[in-house]
């Protein structure tokens, strides 16, 4: 009878298992990067993705917003993709966010998603751009032209794979990283060098942080690459349909 008892309890969990790999990767996209075109870019990058097998939903919402159009399909998303800038959500909507990466789920974070949330030095802002991202955000150069390079010591991480070296521009400072953080990419506008991509643990979650991200940078091959990869990588799924 135990014996019995043990492989229907077995034959769940794999049935479990395999229609959770049969499940289709879901992705809510949250923008509201004003300067930086946000909504344009990550609209078409939607449409990129879903040739790739993910699906997204997505919450359009204002640079230094208030409000988090669509925050109910938050909870139900496998990985979140933040590009937005300062934004003052009621606790019921940053508490729906923040339970996200609480729980060790995957977060994608792009360009101004090192100051997503709140005025400089809110806890939320903080415990984001520090601990999850693994990253230190202070301040950018002005508006020159970029070399993006890998770090020859990651070039056969995952995220990486398919990606060379590409011009980007407006390079952003990082301070020190998190223990837990690997840059992968380094950018040079001639004034400083600085980490612009980085890979990060946080609550045994796969994060990702870029600080690239001009409108530019989403029609170049390497960089759409390279967040596909990351997207894969941080929810732990096989590159399907690639």
């Amino acid at each position: 009878m135990k014996i019995i008892r043990t492989f229907t309890v077995l034959a769940a969990l794999l049935a479990c298992s395999l229609e959770a790999l049969g499940a289709p990767l879901k992705a809510h996209i949250i923008s509201g990067s004003k300067e930086y075109g946000s909504e344009k870019s990550l609209k078409e990058f939607a449409v990129y993705l879903g040739k790739k097998g993910v699906e997204c939903s997505a919450s359009w919402a204002q640079d230094n917003g208030t409000s988090l159009p669509n925050a109910v399909a938050v909870p139900a998303a496998d990985l979140l993709i933040v590009f937005t800038r300062r934004m003052k959500l009621p606790e019921e909507q940053m508490q729906l966010v923040r339970a996200h990466w609480e729980a060790g789920k995957p977060v994608i974070g792009i360009r101004t998603a090192s100051h997503a949330w709140g005025e400089k030095g809110s806890a939320d802002n903080l415990t984001f751009d520090h601990q999850v991202l693994g990253n230190h955000y202070q301040g950018h150069y002005g508006d020159e032209k970029v070399a993006v390079t890998n770090v020859p010591a990651q070039s056969a991480h995952p995220v990486l794979k398919g990606v060379e070296a590409f011009a980007s521009r407006k390079l952003y400072k990082a301070g020190q990283l998190a223990a837990t953080a690997t840059p992968l990419q380094f950018g040079d506008n001639g004034k400083g060098r600085h980490m612009v991509t980085l890979v990060n643990e946080y609550k045994g979650g796969r994060m990702f942080y870029t600080s690239l991200g001009v409108p530019e940078d989403f029609e170049d091959e390497n960089f759409r690459r390279m967040l596909v990869n990351a997207i894969y990588w941080t929810t732990r799924r096989d590159p399907v349909g690639r």
